[in-house]
């Protein structure tokens, strides 16, 4: 097999949102079935997955890297990171929550069928990455790495592979090995869940199965793959293997002798007090700003996906808790006039179908930024660019909608071509991409929440604020990914007419590249039951933008959306992105 994947980077943070996302699925469905208080679980949550990103990173700290984290209260821009820092942190944040939030019902065994589920889809992007490599081996199943990882590049630096090879020798495919270990621990504690007696053994066990997968692959790992520890030696083992041994049998032990001390005790779950929920939620925005460059885009993106929801759960909370009984009894006297009033209609639930062409142009104007070096910390050693992108693109899009009194599924496509033109400031060269894809989609809205899924296939162009690759020195050329595959994502919480927010990742007409690839947006109808719709966001360059939706005579409906424009500190370059979709429905039906 051979892996020479040039924007490799790109698939390693592709797959980290796909493992985080995976992940926040499993929480809420176990803390469904444990029938944990939603705020507090939130809460709990994104506790834990803080803790999770730090840990990773000071499990990995260099000397340098501490120097440089000392002096600018953050870690460099290129970094190691360490899957056991990450666990231990982990563990340390589920107690901290719960000590704070006062949690007497377990929730420690929640966590652990998530974590081995989300190591194996992570672990893809270390693959096509190349970042955590293994030792040469004569296995048919053997990798090959192209110039531009950083397995070649060691290797390269280590006299393993001659000066005019551009691939590295056969080495062992170690994220394979890991994806394949984590799938089977995380089948294997599916069926064992109920094996154990006392709470907590479900997750310590989860946690020891992930280290002695880990102690056994590391005698197939290179060791200048290691990290911090760089595979030092210590009586025949690798110094990570002896702390796996030690944590090991130090959680074997603490298993079986909570197994044979453990005592029925009965646990009522109660939710939290409504002010103490939103304190705590004070306290996470705080530490977050605080701590707010420690955190990569990506990083921020997922943490915030889970704060955002928790947020308005406890916003809820409050709110239902503190309304005076007045405003109780007028609710619920209205309520009742409502019901009264649709029963003299038809009780029959009602289907619409309806059909909707659409077309759309694009445009914008912004700079980005591309770093190529190796390296971490003060040793980096590296070469940037800037870029001025501008770029014009036109859509057409049909879809199909069905809706009832509950529900609205809508399912589609969308094509989209452009022109991408980016200018290097350092060499001056200017170049002009074509941009071209399909969007087969579909999506679902309720009331309280909506979902949507699809996928992108063509040749797509992504050009992120600030690209980092780790790969052998050179002069950026570009600034711009390029991907044939790209995944569609919606989801959304809250009423529409009312307050939402949602997330779109991939989700936008008339096309989400080069630079609208995920974004935020939190909106309102205004109580409008047309469909009017306004709402603000931040995109995927880290700027606000604003977005109407507005229905004539629900045969028509134009979309504006247009970036608050603001002055680029590269080179002062105004930026902007301006869209308008056009959509034409049509076709209605009813049964």
């Amino acid at each position: 097999m051979k892996i020479d994947i040039d924007n490799g980077q790109y698939f390693y943070e592709l797959f980290y949102q796909v493992s985080f996302l995976l992940v926040l699925f499993i929480y809420l469905i176990e803390g469904y079935k444990r029938r944990f208080p939603w705020s507090t679980w939130l809460l709990v949550i994104i506790t834990v997955r803080i803790f999770f990103i730090i840990g990773s990173k000071f499990g990995a700290i260099t000397p340098d890297d501490f120097n440089y984290f000392t002096q600018h209260f953050q870690f460099p821009a290129q970094h190691n990171i360490n899957l056991m820092g990450a666990l231990v942190f982990g563990f340390i944040g589920v107690g901290v929550a719960k000590w704070l939030l006062k949690i007497k019902y377990p929730i420690l065994d929640a966590f652990a069928i998530a974590a081995p589920f989300g190591m194996a889809v992570q672990r893809i992007g270390c693959l096509l990455v190349g970042c955590c490599y293994g030792t040469e081996t004569q296995m048919p199943w053997g990798i090959h790495y192209g110039i531009n990882t950083p397995a070649f590049f060691h290797n390269f630096l280590s006299h393993q592979i001659p000066a005019n090879e551009t691939l590295t020798q056969a080495l062992h495919p170690v994220p394979i090995y890991f994806v394949i270990s984590s799938l089977v621990i995380g089948i294997a504690l599916i069926f064992l869940r109920k094996t154990f007696k006392r709470p907590g053994n479900l997750a310590l066990f989860s946690l020891a199965l992930i280290l002695i997968s880990r102690f056994f692959i590391e005698f197939f790992r290179d060791p200048l793959s290691n990290g911090a520890f760089q595979g030092n030696m210590f009586l025949g083992l690798k110094v990570v293997q002896l702390f796996i041994l030690v944590a090991s049998v130090a959680l074997a032990g603490i298993i079986l002798f909570r197994e044979k001390h453990q005592s029925r005790k009965s646990f009522t779950i109660l939710p939290n007090h409504p002010l103490l929920n939103a304190s705590y939620l004070l306290m996470l925005a705080v530490l977050l700003f605080v701590t707010r460059n420690w955190f990569s885009t990506i990083e921020f993106q997922v943490l915030l996906i889970t704060l955002i929801p928790a947020v308005l759960f406890v916003t809820n909370d409050l709110i239902t808790s503190y309304f005076t009984s007045l405003i109780r009894i007028s609710t619920i006297s209205l309520l009742m006039l409502s019901l009264l009033v649709m029963s003299q209609t038809n009780p029959t639930t009602k289907t619409t179908s309806y059909e909707e062409f659409r077309v759309g142009f694009s445009s914008g104007q912004y700079a980005n930024t591309h770093d190529i070096g190796m390296g971490t910390g003060c040793n980096r050693e590296s070469i940037s660019q800037d870029f001025k992108q501008q770029y014009k693109l036109g859509a057409v899009g049909y879809s199909v909608f069905k809706k009832d009194s509950f529900k609205t599924v809508e399912y589609g496509v969308n094509g989209y071509y452009g022109r991408q033109t980016e200018l290097g400031l350092k060499t001056g060269f200017q170049q002009t991409n074509s941009l071209w894809g399909i969007n087969p989609y579909a999506r679902i809205d309720k009331k309280w929440i909506g979902a949507g899924i699809g996928i992108h296939v063509g040749d797509l162009k992504l050009t992120p604020g600030y690209w980092t690759e780790n790969k052998t020195e050179v002069l950026p050329a570009t600034g711009t990914m390029s991907t044939f595959i790209y995944p569609h994502l919606y989801a959304r919480f809250g009423i529409e007419r009312i307050l939402y927010i949602s997330y779109h990742w991939g989700d936008y007409f008339p096309a989400p590249f080069p630079a609208l690839n995920n974004y935020f947006e939190f909106g309102s109808g205004f109580g409008s039951r047309k469909g009017f719709r306004a709402s603000v966001g931040v995109n995927d360059l880290g700027f606000a933008i604003v977005k109407t939706k507005i229905p004539i005579n629900n045969t028509f409906i134009i979309e504006p959306m247009y970036q608050l424009g603001s002055s680029n500190p590269i080179n002062n370059i105004k930026s902007y992105q301006f869209s308008l979709g056009l959509h034409y429905l049509f076709g209605y039906r009813s049964n």
